[in-house]
C-alpha cells in the first residue's frame, strides 16, 4: 500500500471517529454573514447564516424583515465538514439572495435559529446600498453575486444577462421591442426566472422566435455562449419617463474549487468535475421615454400607431339574391392590432351583415412586431343589381412622417341576379303558430265485458300455465340476444350508427317540430338539416361534416339509390341552406311544407339503403 493510499485509509477512520463524538465535544452556534457589505442600488446580495455543529435543522431559520430596503429572489443550503487537531465538525449553510431596492444604510437585524434543541441567533449585520457599484465588491456584471466567494473559480464577467430595448424613445401605443439575453463562458445546467419584470404602464405581447438558439457570440472581444431567454412587445399606454424594473433569474452552474485540504480530493466527494452552484444574475433597468400623440386626431382614430395596410375581399362577385356570401377584412401592420375595435361596415342599401368572426396574430419577424387581425362578415344581398361594396377605412398614426394618416381596402363591384326581396314591416310580419296535434293520445275506454270460463277447467289446458312454464325459456333467449345485440353494438360502429340512424332522425325532427314558427325560422331550419345530413352521416358510417352536395350523389348512386330519391334529399338540403339566410320569416304552410318534405326524404332513403 503506498503511503498517499494509507494515509487516505487513516483519514477516514479518523473522521468516522470523529463523528461520533461532534454532537457531545461541541455546542451549537449560529453566525450570519453578507457577500458584500456594500453593494450598487438593483444589485444582489446574499445572506449566508452558518450553523455550526448541527447535522440538520430544527425549522427553517426566521429571517428579519428587509422588504424597506431588498427584495427576496431565492434560497439555498449546503452541508460542509471539517477535519481539524483530530476533531471533526459538521456545518449547514443557508443562503438567501436579495436585490437591493432602495439607497441608504440599512441594518439588518438577527436570525432565528432552531437546532438541536436549542435556539440560536446570530448578530446584526449593517448594509450600504449606493448609487453605483462598490469597486471592491465581490460582484459579478449586471448584480450577479458569486455565493463560492474567493474559492470558487468564478469570475465577474462569466454570467450576466442584459436587457434591450429596440429604441429608448417612442410615442404612446407604439411597440418598443425588449430582448433579455443571457451570456456565460461557464457550464450552466439549467436557470429559472426568479422576478419578472413590472410591466405597469404597458400593453405586454410574449413574442416566440421559433429560430431562438444558443450560439456564440462575441462580446467587447469576448467570445461567449448567449441565448435569448425573453423577448416582448411592449405599448405604452400614458405618456411620461418610464423605467422597465430589472429581470432576475437563477442560473445552476458547474464550478471547480481551489484545492484547500485533503477533503476536496475526489476520493472524498470533492468531485471531479466540480459542483452545481446556484448563481443570481439580473439585468439592468431600462429607460423609457414615451411621448404624447400630437393634436388633431382624425374622426374614426382608436389609438393605433405603426404602419398599417387594410386590404378586403370576397368569395364570388356574382351571386344570387339570398346568398350568403363571406366579406373578409385583413387589418395589418405593427401597431396594436388587438385594441382594434370592430370594424364600422357601410354597406350598400339592400344588405344584410351578420356579426363577424374575429381572429388575431401578433408574432416577431424581421426585428418587429407582425400584427394581424382579420375579420369575416357573412353578407346576403337582397335586391339584385350591381352593387359597389365601399373601402373600409382605418385611421392611424404614422411614426415615420409624425402624422395621422388612413389605410383603406380598394372596393369591390358585385353582381347580384334574381328577385328582390322585401322584408315584412311592423309586427305584423311575425305570427305565432298554435300547437298542432301529430296523433291523437286519448284511447276510450273499453266497455265489453270479460269472456266467461267454466267452472272446473283444467289447468292444464289454459295458456296462463303455459306461458309461466315457457316464460323463464324465452327470457334467456331474450337475454342472449340482447346481449349478443349489445355487443355488436359496441364492437361495430357502422352497425350501431345504422340502428340508430332513424331514432335519431326522429328526434331531431322532433326538435325542429319545437321550433317550427316564423320568428324561429332560421333555428328550424339549421336543425332540420343537422337531422337530414345526421341521418345521411348515420346511415353510411362516414362524417357527415364538410360533404359538398357531388360526393353525396356519388356515394349515394353507389348504392344502388334511384336518382328521384337522391334529387328529393338534396332538394330539402338546399332549401333549409337557403331559408337559414332569407330576409323574411316564412308562413306556417311553408314551414310545415318542408317539414313533410324531409320526413319522406329520410323516409324514402331508409327505405333505398340496405
Amino acid at each position: 500500500m503506498t503511503p498517499m493510499a494509507r494515509l487516505r485509509v487513516i483519514a477516514v477512520l479518523g473522521l468516522g471517529l470523529g463523528l461520533a463524538a461532534a454532537g457531545a465535544a461541541h455546542a451549537q452556534s449560529a453566525r450570519a454573514s453578507l457577500s458584500q457589505n456594500e453593494v450598487a442600488l438593483n444589485q444582489q446580495f446574499v445572506l449566508n447564516v452558518d450553523v455550526s455543529n448541527a447535522r440538520q435543522l430544527d425549522a427553517d431559520p426566521v429571517l428579519p424583515d428587509v422588504s424597506g430596503f431588498a427584495a427576496f429572489l431565492g434560497s439555498g443550503s449546503s452541508t460542509s465538514m471539517q477535519f481539524v487537531n483530530g476533531r471533526t465538525s459538521l456545518s449547514i449553510t443557508m443562503q438567501y439572495r436579495f436585490q437591493a431596492t432602495t439607497e441608504g444604510t440599512f441594518e439588518i437585524g438577527p436570525v432565528a435559529v432552531q437546532a438541536g434543541g436549542r435556539d440560536l441567533q446570530t448578530e446584526p449585520l449593517t448594509i450600504r446600498i449606493t448609487a453605483s457599484a462598490a469597486p471592491a465588491a465581490r460582484t459579478g456584471a449586471r448584480g450577479r453575486t458569486a455565493p463560492g466567494g474567493a474559492d470558487t473559480l468564478l469570475e465577474p464577467d462569466d454570467l450576466f444577462v442584459t436587457a434591450t430595448a429596440s429604441t429608448a424613445r417612442v410615442y404612446v401605443n407604439e411597440p418598443v421591442i425588449v430582448e433579455y439575453r443571457l451570456f456565460t463562458r461557464v457550464d450552466v445546467d439549467g436557470y429559472n426566472v426568479t422576478r419578472q419584470p413590472a410591466t405597469a404602464g404597458f400593453w405586454v405581447e410574449e413574442l416566440a422566435d421559433p429560430r431562438a438558439q444558443v450560439e456564440q457570440v462575441v462580446r467587447n472581444g469576448v467570445q461567449y455562449v448567449s441565448s435569448v431567454i425573453r423577448r416582448v412587445a411592449l405599448f405604452p399606454t400614458s405618456a411620461g419617463a418610464k423605467t422597465l424594473e430589472p429581470l432576475a433569474l437563477e442560473a445552476q452552474i458547474r464550478v471547480r474549487r481551489r484545492s484547500r485540504s485533503l477533503f476536496d480530493d475526489p476520493f472524498f466527494g470533492g468531485g471531479l468535475f466540480g459542483s452545481r452552484v446556484p448563481v443570481a444574475v439580473a439585468s439592468d433597468p431600462v429607460a423609457i421615454e414615451v411621448l404624447p400623440l400630437p393634436a388633431g386626431q382624425p374622426d374614426g382614430f382608436t389609438g393605433l400607431v405603426g404602419r398599417l395596410d387594410v386590404s378586403a375581399s370576397i368569395d364570388r362577385t356574382e351571386a344570387q339574391t339570398n346568398d350568403a356570401l363571406t366579406y373578409r377584412v385583413e387589418v395589418a401592420g405593427s401597431g396594436n392590432i388587438r385594441t382594434l375595435a370592430e370594424l364600422d361596415l357601410r354597406l350598400p342599401p339592400g344588405f344584410e351583415a351578420y356579426p363577424p368572426e374575429v381572429s388575431e396574430q401578433v408574432t416577431w419577424r424581421g426585428g418587429g412586431v407582425d400584427s394581424r387581425k382579420i375579420f369575416e362578415y357573412v353578407i346576403v344581398p337582397r335586391t339584385p343589381g350591381e352593387v359597389l361594396i365601399p373601402a373600409v377605412e382605418v385611421a392611424y398614426f404614422d411614426v415615420d412622417s409624425g402624422s395621422y394618416a388612413a389605410a383603406a381596402s380598394a372596393p369591390i363591384t358585385l353582381r347580384v341576379s334574381g328577385d328582390p326581396i322585401t322584408a315584412p314591416s311592423g309586427p305584423a310580419g311575425r305570427r305565432r303558430t298554435g300547437i298542432d296535434l301529430e296523433r291523437e293520445d286519448i284511447r276510450f275506454i273499453r266497455v265489453a265485458t270479460s269472456t266467461l270460463r267454466p267452472i272446473g277447467a283444467s289447468l292444464l289446458r289454459g295458456a296462463p300455465f303455459w306461458t309461466m312454464l315457457l316464460a323463464p325459456v324465452l327470457a334467456l333467449a331474450g337475454a342472449v340476444a340482447l346481449r349478443r345485440h349489445q355487443d355488436r353494438l359496441r364492437g361495430d360502429v357502422a352497425y350501431a350508427r345504422g340502428r340508430r340512424a332513424s331514432r335519431m332522425a326522429r328526434k331531431r325532427l322532433g326538435r325542429a317540430v319545437a321550433l317550427r314558427a316564423p320568428e324561429r325560422h332560421r333555428e328550424f331550419h339549421a336543425e332540420l338539416g343537422r337531422a337530414l345530413q345526421g341521418f345521411l352521416g348515420d346511415k353510411l358510417n362516414i362524417a357527415e361534416a364538410g360533404l359538398r352536395q357531388e360526393e353525396i350523389r356519388t356515394l349515394l348512386a353507389a348504392r344502388g339509390v334511384a336518382a328521384a330519391v337522391i334529387d328529393d334529399y338534396l332538394e330539402c338540403l338546399n332549401r333549409c341552406d337557403r331559408q337559414r339566410f332569407a330576409p323574411t320569416d316564412p308562413d306556417e304552410a311553408a314551414m310545415q311544407d318542408i317539414l313533410n318534405r324531409a320526413g319522406q326524404a329520410v323516409t324514402a332513403l331508409d327505405e333505398a339503403l340496405p
